[in-house]
């Protein structure tokens, strides 16, 4: 009976189909093949309430109240005062806040997975990149690959404001250097550049792992599934996105990625926000849905925050974040929207399906 399930499961691969538990996301136990009757495996814990609609519903609501009130108080009566001090010393405990807020969703998470029992089990921590190598190199190089054939894009439109030399970040970095008391060139702040981008390009997927674990093993690795179970599989892509830029609105309403001098502002740069977290959200869930891991979309999250501003520095006036060279443009982010896109078709004619399981009582 095992020989024929793995020869099933071969012939699927082969047709292109997707294996039924490839993200087991509602299974209580593994189950085994004895006497041709699949059985429940007493050493494994099961998942406590995931068939009642009720224990689930509190479940998110629990997980939401944590994840936005947690943070938007923290940045409304906290991080904001802060930033708009006008001390230096401030506004960098400001930034070193931000930083640390980006655990909610995470600590959200284990709150309500803690409270409720639901314990951690299935929450994404396997690492099978023997069994997913594509998906898994994608999370690690495939953002920063389409964050720079998003800034060619833009450079192919504008290449009046293309600037091999980095004038302007030169003279910036030169006046800091100079008053740091160091001696150096331009020729060699500009190969020193280009040598890191090269170093972040292997590297970025792991440079900012943490706040991108903060953010993914709340939204991907909680609440997508929560969702899924409730919505279906494309709604639950594409709300979780949605649900994740909007949780940055506090601080987009101070600058935070799309500046503050912009006409509509700041409801035009919440809407980009939620459009960006939704377009990214999509790509972070595909991943996470068909590797049942969270580490590929910690990958991704990671090497995007990563490169997110390398291509302005070859700018002379730095970029229009609405537009471009970074990914929260619309020109640049033309990849990113286009991949978002192929992951919706993917899992549309592909979909995840949930296993059998039993009711908990």
């Amino acid at each position: 009976m095992a020989e024929e399930n793995r020869q099933t499961q071969d012939n699927l691969e082969q047709e292109g189909d997707i294996p039924v538990n490839q993200f087991d996301i509602t299974g209580k136990f593994k189950k085994e093949p004895q006497n041709d009757k699949p059985v429940f495996n007493p050493n494994k814990r099961g998942l406590v309430g995931v068939t009642d609609k009720k224990v689930e519903t509190k479940r998110l609501l629990i997980f939401l109240a944590l994840c936005f009130g947690v943070t938007w108080v923290t940045e409304i009566f906290g991080i904001i005062p802060m930033y708009r001090s006008g001390d230096v010393e401030i506004v960098k405990d400001a930034a070193e806040l931000i930083s640390q807020v980006m655990l909610a969703p995470a600590l959200a998470a284990l709150v309500t997975r803690l409270f409720t029992r639901e314990g951690l089990v299935k929450s994404g921590f396997q690492f099978n990149f023997s069994e997913q190598r594509f998906l898994f190199l994608f999370g690690w190089f495939g953002m920063s690959v389409l964050t720079f054939a998003g800034a060619v894009i833009y450079f192919f439109v504008f290449r009046d404001n293309f600037d091999p030399n980095m004038t302007n970040f030169v003279a910036s970095y030169s006046e800091s250097a100079t008053g740091a008391g160091a001696q150096i060139t331009p020729v060699e702040i500009v190969a020193g550049v280009k040598t890191d981008l090269l170093v972040k390009f292997f590297t970025a997927a792991v440079l900012d792992f943490i706040n991108a674990f903060g953010e993914e093993w709340g939204f991907r690795a909680f609440l997508l599934p929560k969702l899924f179970r409730k919505v279906g599989t494309i709604p639950a892509m594409i709300i979780t996105g949605f649900a994740s830029g909007l949780w940055y609105a506090p601080l987009v309403t101070i600058g935070y990625y799309y500046g503050e001098g912009n006409s509509g502002f700041p409801i035009v740069n919440i809407i980009a926000m939620c459009l960006f977290g939704t377009v990214t959200g999509i790509i972070y869930a595909f991943l996470t849905l068909r590797t049942g891991s969270i580490f590929p979309a910690v990958f991704a999250h990671s090497a995007i925050n990563v490169m997110m501003g390398q291509a302005s520095q070859f700018t002379f006036d730095g970029g229009n974040f609405f537009v471009g060279p970074a990914p929260t443009g619309i020109l640049a982010g033309i990849p990113l929207i286009i991949t978002a896109v192929i992951c919706l078709i993917h899992i549309h004619k592909y979909p995840v399906q949930a296993s059998v399981e039993e009711e908990d009582n």
